[in-house]
């Protein structure tokens, strides 16, 4: 996703944007899920000193994987983002920035690319366990039944097969 900063010449000029994007634009995004709408992308550029300030908002729903039943669910994603980009070539001043020299997000020309800035965002807004609901009940380990969808009829007091043989003891008494 491109914006075009040509018109911010001042320092405190800003420009806002609202787009709607498509989620294919973003290929590492699709990676993690199926899109189920296309990107909402609003915010703010501002012409600092240095370069531009980029912060704003995402928005989105995809398709994910639950993590405790493995059925598929629809999960809104709303993430902020914010970041100074300098042009390329220009070094950081200050203290402790020798080492962020590197991640310090750069621009050539007129144009500014936030696409790696808002997958990043997003990608930091997915959950690491996605659940479909919070009292999701996962599968039974023994039958491999959805216990969200019905019960099943295994026995839910599994001994530890480790122990099996001191369980035999106890049966003659």
């Amino acid at each position: 996703m491109r914006i075009k900063i040509a018109a911010l010449s001042k320092v405190g000029s800003t420009l806002e944007f609202d787009e709607v994007a498509a989620a294919n634009r973003f290929p590492d995004l699709t990676q993690l899920g199926e899109s189920l709408s296309p990107l909402k992308v609003k915010g703010v550029v501002l012409k600092t000193e240095q370069g531009f300030l980029v912060s704003g908002t995402v928005h989105m729903s995809m398709t994910l994987t639950c993590s405790r039943c493995l059925t598929p669910f629809e999960q809104q994603i709303s993430a902020d983002f914010s970041d100074e980009y300098l042009p390329q070539g220009q070094t950081v001043e200050g203290e402790g920035t020798s080492q962020l020299q590197d991640e310090v997000p750069t621009f050539q020309g007129d144009y500014l690319d936030i696409s790696g800035l808002i997958t990043e965002s997003v990608i930091l807004e997915i959950p690491m366990k996605a659940v479909c609901r919070t009292d999701c009940k996962g599968i039974c380990p023994a039958c491999g039944q959805v216990l969200n969808e019905k019960g099943c009829q295994c026995d839910p007091v599994q001994p530890d097969p480790r122990l099996a043989v001191l369980a035999d003891l106890l049966k003659d008494q």
